[in-house]
């Protein structure tokens, strides 16, 4: 099942209280998501992504509530998922957090995001700091966050976070011609992909061709995500699944490092940059034991 982050977990545990800074800010309490956040989650979300990468984003479509109203109606489901809230003393929602428990003591930062009149408070900081806590086993973290992003980077300079690599984003807009479908073509799931992109507006699709199998992306109506760069010399493939989806006008492909992969669909431009980086010592910079 896609999900926008790629983990499919969720916890529960009791709202935390949270001392307010120093410097006067009100007091911030953080406490689990609730379905009734989910259209305040994807609103924030949404807002905190330029405009020209949202194409790009699962996180970024109109639908991505109504999926986190199933995530948060059904922890059961995702049991290692956290979406955490930051709320102020009167009940105002400041910011959120999304993580995943990977393994024992690893847990993985998917989105951290701070409406615009509440940065500069530590919110972030003790979003972080309520997921430490209920987690004390946890000892290490790492992320994924935008080249460019340098808030975000100066934040988690201050973590201890270190850089450990880049992954560039390409698109292509499609020049597949005259190419015709290739014919040895199954698309798999070809039902449950539509209705996905109908309820939530992205998805996943599983293509057969011949002995190769192609999982691609959908995260948008109108990209189509090579997980594996191969699927780009691969016309006749792309070809198929544009004829079950017209409305499909780029591919994207994500690739360490800044070389682009060969394509046989269309020239490849860079959109993005992202870093992974990760920390050993999260606990330690959060001053906790």
């Amino acid at each position: 099942m896609p999900v926008p982050y790629g983990a499919q977990s969720i916890v529960r545990f009791p709202s935390v209280a949270v001392a307010s800074r120093a410097d006067g800010a009100s007091g911030v309490r953080v406490r689990p998501a609730t379905v009734a956040d989910a259209d305040w989650l994807a609103e924030v979300s949404r807002a905190s992504f330029a405009r020209h990468l949202h194409d790009y984003l699962t996180s970024a479509q109109p639908g991505v509530g109504r999926f986190w109203q199933v995530v948060l109606a059904h922890p059961e489901s995702f049991p290692t998922r956290c979406f955490l809230v930051a709320e102020d003393e009167d009940g105002r929602r400041l910011g959120f957090a999304d993580l995943t428990r990977v393994e024992p003591g690893l847990a993985h930062l998917s989105y951290i995001c701070v409406v615009e009149a509440a940065r500069g408070r530590g919110v972030a900081r003790e979003l972080l700091r309520a997921y430490a806590r209920t987690h004390p086993d946890l000892r290490s973290m790492r992320l994924d966050v935008f080249a460019d992003n340098a808030p975000a980077r100066a934040l988690y300079d201050r973590l201890g976070f270190a850089g450990d690599a880049t992954t560039t984003w390409w698109v292509a807009d499609l020049a597949l011609g005259g190419v015709a479908p290739a014919a040895d073509v199954r698309l798999e799931g070809l039902h449950a992909a539509r209705a996905w992109l109908d309820t939530y507006g992205f998805g996943e699709l599983t293509v057969v061709a011949g002995d190769a199998t192609h999982v691609l992306g959908r995260p948008s109506a109108r990209v189509l995500r090579c997980f594996d760069p191969a699927t780009l010399r691969r016309p006749g493939v792309v070809a198929a699944v544009v004829r079950a989806f017209p409305g499909i006008d780029r591919v994207l492909v994500m690739t360490p490092g800044e070389d682009a992969p060969p394509s046989a669909v269309g020239p490849l431009r860079a959109v993005n940059r992202s870093l992974r980086m990760s920390t050993s010592e999260i606990r330690a910079r959060l001053e906790l034991p």
